[in-house]
């Protein structure tokens, strides 16, 4: 569905861009980007108008129309399509992007540079223009530090891009069904839009130690992507980047990254496992929606969690919020299976209209800071949670994730995944009902049916809480 969404949305826009410009200066003609600054792309004259440059073209910084001076950011889509007589071209020092087919068709246009200032590059921009028919079939293209891709697409298995390399194109090695591995250079900061989005058998991507910027949907559908390490260089994660990658179990992100787009793990259903880096402020929209997320812990320093960031869980169990967060957005939890949410703040977080951030089990378990409970339970968050316990002995939430089974239980608890030095287990109201010590297990059978809570000390003095329903 996203792959056609993807081009259907190229499509709506070359099609925009055939009906006509904003304006002309000098025999060039421009777009306006509409944003903060006044801004605008090179683009073609109106249809059937491909082929309208010609000679030597020198693209200014500025440009002045109606009153108003624009920054000359962008060269469009096929802004220079089948402009046969474009012998060269200049581009301005403030250039950030060209598009796709920008150049296609430019077959007198032999020298081409990209200037340093720009940060994206469509793979197939010079597409059969006097430099890239020089080329040697089958060869990988590079130019001025960027990978564009192969000149004919190649049945590759393993792909290694070269050293020296600074950044990879859109959509360079988009739908390359074969592909297994990647090696990028050490030198790669960059990897642009869509860059391996739809490669089905990609399963390992080496990303090298420089790696700075991963773009929008760059390993989209990537349905067998096993595994990667990011370095602590990158610190931007784009929209979309690894959605669909199912292949996916456990993800260490390095506490360099600060910015991680929307939707940006949505339906990695097996990936279970997370460390989220401590850098981040917000958690945006659909980050982990339809992700096979057992627990979570939001990091410190977190101020937002956005709409559906947790959407549709289910097999998330446990979630401890940081007492920094001070939002949390629409349906954010969807989480039929949940049965602890910890908040670290004394002050309750601002919950979504109506109180549909949270969309949990009626027994799902809250547990907040000693002496909140009535601060909780007043307000929207008591709509949400019935069950409220108050924590008066601190969580650790660097703890790892360990589990506890059965769960529900009718005789006995078992602790998984540490080495216990003490267990406490806690009623509803509170009260200590049990304990015991240097074991992993815990009787219950002569406990009431239930709610309880189990405060677990390991061989290290770090607590861990997790809640326990007690069936008959």
């Amino acid at each position: 569905m996203k792959k056609s969404f993807i081009t259907f949305t190229l499509l709506v826009g070359f099609a925009m861009q055939a009906l006509a410009y904003d304006f002309e200066v000098d025999g060039i003609y421009y777009w306006i980007n509409y944003g903060e600054d006044p801004e605008v792309r090179v683009g073609h004259c109106s249809q059937p108008g491909w082929g309208c440059y010609a000679g030597d073209v020198v693209i200014p910084e500025t440009v002045t129309y109606d009153g108003i001076t624009y920054t000359v950011t962008q060269i469009g889509f096929w802004a220079f399509k089948d402009c046969t007589e474009l012998t060269s071209i200049s581009f301005p020092s403030t250039l950030t992007f060209i598009g796709e087919r920008a150049f296609e068709g430019c077959t007198s246009l032999y020298d081409i540079h990209i200037p340093s200032t720009v940060t994206r590059v469509n793979a197939r921009a010079f597409v059969n223009t006097g430099w890239y028919n020089l080329q040697p079939d089958g060869w990988m293209l590079y130019l001025d530090g960027w990978c564009l891709g192969f000149k004919e697409k190649m049945p590759l298995v393993d792909l290694v891009i070269d050293e020296g390399t600074i950044k990879v194109a859109d959509a360079a090695f988009y739908e390359y069904e074969t592909l297994v591995t990647v090696t990028l250079p050490n030198s790669l900061v960059s990897l642009g839009n869509h860059s391996f989005a739809f490669c089905p058998e990609l399963r390992h991507v080496d990303f090298g130690e420089s790696i700075v910027e991963i773009g929008r949907d760059a390993f989209y559908g990537c349905t067998r992507l096993e595994d990667f390490t990011l370095p602590e260089t990158t610190t931007k994660i784009g929209d979309w980047a690894f959605s669909s990658c199912h292949g996916l179990y456990r993800l260490d992100l390095p506490n360099s990254i600060t910015t991680i787009g929307n939707y940006a793990f949505d339906e990695c259903s097996n990936l279970a496992i997370v460390t989220l880096p401590e850098g981040l402020t917000e958690i945006e929209e659909g980050l982990f929606d339809q992700s096979g997320l057992k627990s979570i812990t939001i990091p410190t320093g977190v101020v937002t969690i956005g709409d559906l960031a947790f959407f549709a869980c289910e097999a998330l169990k446990t979630a401890v919020i940081p007492e920094t967060v001070t939002e949390i957005g629409d349906h954010a939890f969807v989480c039929p299976n949940i049965d602890t949410v910890t908040c670290l703040g004394g002050i309750p977080a601002s919950l979504y209209y109506n109180s549909s951030s949270f969309e949990v089990p009626s027994n799902t378990c809250l547990i907040v800071p000693c002496g909140c409970t009535e601060t909780y339970r007043n307000s929207d968050w008591g709509v949400v949670f019935s069950n409220i316990i108050e924590d008066c002995d601190g969580i650790d939430e660097t703890a790892e994730i360990i589990s506890v089974f059965p769960n529900p239980a009718q005789q006995f608890v078992h602790v998984k995944g540490i080495t216990v030095r003490e267990m406490q287990l806690y009623n509803v109201f509170g009260q200590l009902v049990k304990t015991v010590q240097n074991t992993n297990e815990i009787i219950v059978e002569d406990l009431s049916k239930g709610i309880y809570v189990l405060h677990i000390t390991d061989k290290d003095g770090k607590n861990r809480v997790m809640r326990v329903v007690i069936s008959r």
